[in-house]
């Protein structure tokens, strides 16, 4: 159980940074798939905390989850918010920005 529960953890930071990354990628290089690309990792990442929380629940483990729960809510916010705002940044680049070249 606890190879899981770190599989999960660590895939949900794994995706978080992958998210990031390809939000900076996408600022760089005006590349629509990678914004999408971004996001979807963003979305998944989140998917996977909340599954997290899921197995905390399906195993009553309620001191568990009352230590995490402030941490989480923290990271999934920080996630969410920088994920928008560097595919935000590159939307308003791609079509703001003048063109490409």
């Amino acid at each position: 159980m606890a190879v899981l529960v770190a599989m999960i953890l660590l895939g949900a930071l794994g995706l978080g940074m992958l998210s990031w990354g390809l939000g900076v990628a996408a600022l760089v290089s005006r590349k629509e798939p990678l914004s999408v690309c971004s996001l979807i990792c963003c979305a998944l990442a989140l998917l996977l905390a909340c599954t997290y929380f899921y197995g905390g629940v399906q195993c009553e483990d309620w001191s568990t989850l009352m230590d995490t729960a402030g941490a989480m809510l923290l990271s999934a916010t920080v996630l969410t918010a920088v994920s928008l705002l560097l595919n935000g940044g590159a939307l308003v680049r791609r079509y703001l920005g003048g063109k490409s070249g």
